[in-house]
C-alpha cells in the first residue's frame, strides 16, 4: 500500500533501548504484516496471506499471541466471497455510514489533529502512501502497515550492526517510533473498534480478527515497554 523511502533520524532524548534482537524484529514485522493484511478491504487489496499457503513462522515473537496461527489458517479456509461480505457488512456498508468505522479519525469522532499527527509520523519516517490510499491515512490496515515498515527498518539496521556494518539509518529512531506510535494511536482506539464489532456481530469472523489484534498489540506494547528505559526514572 505504500512506497518506502529513507527516513530521517530523531533525537531519542534520554531514553535507552536494550534487549531487542534481529530475530524478534523480523517476527514482529511479519506479525504486523499479517494483521494489516487481514484488516485490509478484500475488495480493494489482494491478500498475500490468503493467496499463499506457505507457513508463516512467528516462532521468534518475544511473547505469545493466543489464536494467531489458528486465525491465519481459518482465514485461508474461508471462501473469498464470504470474507468480502463479512468485511463489507461490518466496516463498509450502511445507510448512515459503516456500522463500525475502521478509521481512527471516524472512530474517535473526528478528534482534532488525529489525521495531521498520523501524516507527520508518516512523513517523518519517510513512509509515503500510494495515491490509491492517501485519502485514508487513518485506516487501521495502513497504521498496522506503518508499524510493519518501522519494524523491518529496525531489522535492517540490526542486521547491518550484526555484520559489523554502519547502519544507513538510526536504528533507535525506528525503535522509539514504534513505541510512540503504538502508545499514541493503536492501543488507544483498537479496543474501541473491538467493542463496536462485538456489539454489531460477535459471531463475525472479524470479531476474532480484532480480538487477536487487540491481544497482539497489548503484548507488543508490554514487551516494547520493557526494552525502553529512561535512566534515573523508576
Amino acid at each position: 500500500m505504500s512506497k518506502q523511502t529513507h527516513p530521517v533520524s530523531i533525537d531519542s532524548g534520554d531514553r535507552v533501548v536494550s534487549g531487542r534482537e534481529l530475530s524478534a524484529a523480523v517476527s514482529r514485522c511479519m506479525a504486523y504484516a499479517v494483521m494489516s493484511d487481514l484488516l485490509a478491504s478484500p475488495h480493494d487489496v489482494e491478500s498475500v496471506v490468503y493467496n499463499n499457503s506457505d507457513t508463516i513462522d512467528l516462532s521468534d515473537l518475544p511473547y505469545a499471541v493466543n489464536g494467531l496461527q489458528e486465525l491465519i489458517a481459518d482465514y485461508r479456509a474461508l471462501p473469498l466471497l464470504e470474507l468480502k461480505r463479512a468485511y463489507s457488512s461490518m466496516f463498509e456498508v450502511g445507510s448512515d455510514g459503516p456500522p463500525v468505522p475502521i478509521r481512527e479519525d471516524l472512530q474517535l469522532g473526528q478528534k482534532a489533529g488525529v489525521r495531521e499527527e498520523l501524516v507527520r509520523f508518516y512523513d517523518f519516517f519517510g513512509y509515503t502512501l500510494s495515491e490509491k490510499f492517501a485519502w485514508a491515512p487513518d485506516h487501521l490496515s495502513l497504521e498496522l502497515e506503518f508499524m510493519q515498515f518501522l519494524a523491518i527498518s529496525e531489522a535492517e539496521g540490526l542486521d547491518q550492526l550484526a555484520n559489523g556494518e554502519t547502519p544507513e539509518t538510526d536504528v533507535a529512531s525506528f525503535q522509539f517510533g514504534q513505541f510512540d506510535f503504538l502508545q499514541r494511536h493503536l492501543i488507544n482506539w483498537v479496543p474501541i473498534v473491538l467493542h463496536a464489532v462485538e456489539e454489531q456481530n460477535s459471531d463475525s469472523f472479524y470479531y476474532r480478527v480484532v480480538t487477536v489484534l487487540r491481544d497482539f498489540l497489548a503484548a507488543d506494547f508490554e514487551w516494547q515497554s520493557g526494552t525502553i528505559t529512561t535512566p534515573g526514572v523508576k
